[in-house]
């Protein structure tokens, strides 16, 4: 099996509660804010990523990253998700949204060139896999309301006041 297979993963405490972050050998493949216990979590991610894929703990990894989204830690973070060419291209174009600010769904179709495709935008941004990395808590809807986010609305309202208040 290659080395790009293999999955280490570990956890770490942000301000916003425990996450797992993993990784393969080209870079980080997932990051999710943890919603069950993490016995229940290590067994998401392997079906998420296939149930013989090997996976390794190592909490620095995800304490490195976890420093380097909530703490401004200058360290590269390099990313391996899969996903359809029209999910990159979604998820390329979250990457450009400033620390703390916000845009609209609409704003993110129109910034890809598919200007009608706001509901397929929307969910490509629900099926981001790197949370925070992949800043889809920066998406809001054009009349200003937060909508919905993977671990709800809550979170996504302190995430981006949290940016807002770092931005200042």
């Amino acid at each position: 099996m290659a080395i790009s297979n293999k999955i280490e993963f570990g956890f770490a405490e942000s301000p916003f509660g425990s996450i797992i972050v993993a990784r393969t050998w080209d870079g980080v493949c997932d990051l999710q804010f943890l919603e069950y216990n993490r016995l229940e979590t290590i067994h998401e991610l392997a079906k998420r990523w296939g149930q013989y894929t090997p996976t390794t703990q190592s909490n620095v990894m995800a304490n490195t990253v976890e420093r380097v989204i909530f703490e401004g830690l200058n360290h590269p973070v390099n990313l391996d998700v899969k996903g359809t060419e029209f999910q990159l291209k979604v998820w390329a174009e979250l990457r450009k949204i400033p620390f703390g600010t916000t845009v609209s769904y609409q704003e993110v179709a129109e910034r890809i060139g598919e200007p009608k495709a706001v509901r397929a935008v929307a969910t490509a941004i629900a099926q981001n896999p790197v949370a925070m990395l992949i800043p889809c808590h920066r998406v809001i809807h054009s009349d200003g309301t937060i909508g919905e986010y993977h671990w709800g609305r809550d979170l996504k309202r302190q995430l981006i006041e949290w940016e807002k208040s770092k931005a200042k």
